[in-house]
């Protein structure tokens, strides 16, 4: 039988507590926690805009389009489909150039995994604008909780879009429907049980299936809402179950026994993207930024003989040399370094399939060591790189990066994250006005939801 930490069940009765308390008027009345909300959203429905030009995520639309039946939901391809079918589409748009944001407390995606289904259920249900914020928060929360409290190994082994997912998706869909946190419980505890093991080895090779998990953890997620609802119930211990017995991710004791004081919501911890390749590889990213503008502005490709990358653990196993998708691609280093010091540049096209096969930088590639950054220093600051270039003449050039822009100590303001989603959102011409509005006051919360996604998603 698995050993059920100390202090779960208080850790369970915290959590149903904090939900319980939560009303969207009241929630949304703080500004901080609103602005923030209202940009993880719109953030990730940028990154949707931008997964959608992919032919593998029209093709899925395709596969998942029913004309015999209508649809409940909005796509962000513009058409329309059940709920769940519609929200996984979005979730593998969301997450597929890596532009989504992400949670530094632990390895999670609080937002692809909560938005996709919370924006779903709320067009289904005609809810406001309002309250899939509210969704998305409460979500978030949950799905954070159950990350920090079952921390993964470092390197990893399994994805957390595969492993986490259908928990975010299950909270942010129970809370619209109930408004209950033990409803949102009991549809966690079937959720944790309907958990994926898709291995983290899978991004780095680049097998494509992996862009679709998050949107398997939404359908999973409803999923588990409707059999909650229906009586075919989980154990409050199945999460324990999961993710320490059956994952060996062990259960972080401090985190379950809680703090004195009242935590701030997670999501306020959410940090926003602008490189479109995996968080892991930002320092080094910067650091190879730094030396192609400096040291080796003047220095032809063809006179580096090594690349030296000293990196976190996190991104130990981003060592495919020759990656075969542009997935394979944003998971390596030697890539993303690779492109970083032939280009000179950062912006999301040097991670697409258009350097992939440049022979200047396959060859950069080749010349890419991995090794640790030791001593590793403490948070903020334990995602470190530094990169050494050494040159056929004998001289090196080093930079050294403790933390990329987007982390604790280096977070995005508000503006560039706005800016960003303007750069993404081009070909959306109501997107990025209706993104600063939403971020800058309450005068949409009241809106249906239908309606601020459909005209932010009119091309």
């Amino acid at each position: 039988m698995t050993t059920v930490p100390e202090g779960w069940s208080a850790w369970r009765e915290r959590l149903v507590a904090r939900i319980d308390a939560v009303d969207a008027t009241t929630l949304l009345a703080d500004d901080r926690l609103r602005s923030k909300a209202a940009l993880v959203v719109m953030d990730d429905l940028a990154a949707m805009l931008v997964g959608a030009t992919h032919p593998e995520v029209v093709e899925l639309g395709r596969a998942f389009s029913s004309p015999s039946s209508p649809g409940e939901a909005t796509t962000v391809l513009g058409g329309r489909g059940a709920r769940d079918k519609t929200a996984a589409l979005n979730a593998a748009a969301c997450g597929w150039d890596e532009l989504d944001e992400g949670y530094r407390p632990a390895t999670c995606h609080g937002g692809l995994y909560t938005v996709p289904a919370a924006a779903a259920e709320g067009e289904a249900t005609g809810r406001t604008v309002g309250d899939v914020l509210a969704a998305v928060v409460v979500g978030y929360e949950v799905v954070t909780a159950f990350a920090r409290a079952f921390p993964a190994p470092k390197p990893l082994v399994l994805h957390p879009h595969a492993t986490l997912s259908p928990i975010g998706a299950a909270a942010a869909v129970a809370w619209l429907r109930t408004g209950s946190g033990e409803a949102v419980l009991a549809a966690v505890d079937v959720a944790a049980t309907l958990s994926m093991s898709g291995p983290f080895s899978h991004a780095v090779s680049g097998a494509q299936v992996r862009n679709a998990w998050a949107g398997a953890g939404a359908v999973l997620g409803f999923l588990a809402v409707d059999l909650a609802t229906a009586g075919l119930n989980g154990e409050p211990t199945g999460a324990v179950d999961v993710f320490a017995a059956g994952y060996g991710q062990a259960a972080d004791d401090a985190e379950i026994a809680g703090r004195d004081e009242p935590t701030p919501w997670a999501i306020l911890d959410g940090y926003h993207k602008v490189y479109a390749a995996c968080q892991y590889t930002h320092s080094a990213l910067e650091a190879a930024l730094e030396l192609a503008h400096g040291d080796l502005a003047d220095v032809p490709s063809a006179d580096i003989a090594e690349v030296v990358v000293e990196t976190h653990p996190l991104a130990y196993s981003l060592d495919n040399a020759d990656p075969s998708t542009t997935l394979a691609g944003k998971f390596s280093l030697p890539h993303v370094v690779g492109a970083v010091l032939a280009s000179g540049r950062t912006d999301p096209s040097v991670f697409d399939e258009s350097l992939l096969h440049d022979q200047t930088v396959a060859r950069l590639r080749g010349l890419v060591r991995i090794a640790a950054f030791d001593p590793l220093p403490e948070a903020p600051h334990d995602r470190p790189a530094r990169v050494t270039v050494r040159r056929a003449d004998g001289s090196s050039s080093e930079v050294v990066v403790l933390s990329a822009v987007g982390g604790p100590d280096r977070p995005l303001e508000q503006q560039q994250v706005l800016d960003k989603i303007a750069d993404l959102t081009s070909a959306a011409p109501a997107f990025a006005p209706l993104a600063r509005a939403l971020v800058a006051g309450r005068e949409l919360d009241a809106r249906p939801w239908h309606d601020l996604v459909t005209e932010a998603w009119q091309r």
